[in-house]
């Protein structure tokens, strides 16, 4: 992955500050893809591929560009998505052993489970607020899951 990332750094500069970091598939499916190698996204072999033909420069140097275009599109800035990332796992390491968010989260999911019960049993007259709390305590749920056990299951670094 190195030397991959060493030859991606060089050629195609935004793939290779992705490498390393979650939107690392990403950029080497872009870049198999534009190359005509689609059937890998090994970087290894993808490496090979490219010091075997190095008339794919320019194909590498357009995937490279057609990437940067469609993290802008999306909005989404490398160095401040890998500070946000760095910043809640070191907020899992630091909170970890704390038995706060645990205790929040237990609290949060019981009342959860219990308001699901209650509005099951005693349907009220009006959906609008139990629709309002419900998201609300779904959100909540969400969020307390994605801090302990992160929003994709992806990499497990």
């Amino acid at each position: 992955m190195k030397k991959l990332k060493g030859v991606l750094a060089s050629l195609a500069p935004t793939v290779g500050k992705a490498l390393g970091g979650p939107l690392a598939g990403m950029g080497v499916k872009l870049i198999a893809d534009r190359l005509g190698v689609s059937n890998t996204t090994d970087p290894a072999k993808l490496e090979e591929y490219i010091e075997k033909h190095p008339e794919v420069i320019p194909q590498l140097q357009e995937a490279d560009n057609e990437f940067r275009r469609t993290l802008e599109e999306r909005q989404i800035d490398l160095e401040t998505f890998k500070i946000q990332v760095e910043d809640v796992q070191h907020s899992r390491m630091m909170f970890g052993d704390d038995p706060t968010p645990k205790a929040f989260a237990i609290i949060a999911l019981l009342g959860f489970l219990g308001y699901i019960f209650m509005v099951t049993f005693n349907v009220p007259e009006s959906d609008v607020l139990p629709n309002v709390i419900l998201g609300y305590l779904g959100g909540l749920i969400s969020g307390i899951s994605s801090f302990f056990y992160g929003s994709s299951n992806n990499n497990k670094s």
